[in-house]
């Protein structure tokens, strides 16, 4: 496998959401009160990119059709839990003073 950087530890701070493309996949690394996650850059409901979500406490809420889902466990929320998959986490590597992901 190999460590794929995809940003400075010190770039980080509440609110920082960007996406990626790492090896064809797509990817978004968000910070938000004070944790740091990254997931695929799509909602599982209709594949929806997510880059324009917004966020409340540790819920992210997509931005086409407002499904909401819980970012530690990447888990949907509200009405639709039991219908749709949740959001696709990935582990997040350190090296130096980078993260990133291990392909």
């Amino acid at each position: 496998m190999t460590f794929h950087p995809l940003e400075k530890m010190h770039q980080l701070y509440d609110g920082y959401c960007k996406s990626f493309s790492i090896s064809g996949k797509k990817l978004l690394l968000i910070q938000n009160e004070g944790r740091t996650y990254l997931i695929t850059n799509r909602c599982p409901h209709m594949d929806a990119p997510l880059d324009f979500a917004t966020f409340d406490g540790e819920k992210l809420r997509c931005p086409v059709h407002g499904i909401e889902f819980d970012l530690p466990s990447g888990k949907a929320m509200g009405s639709l839990a039991g219908c749709i998959n949740g959001l696709e986490n990935h582990t997040i590597t350190y090296e130096g003073n980078q993260l990133g992901i291990l392909i």
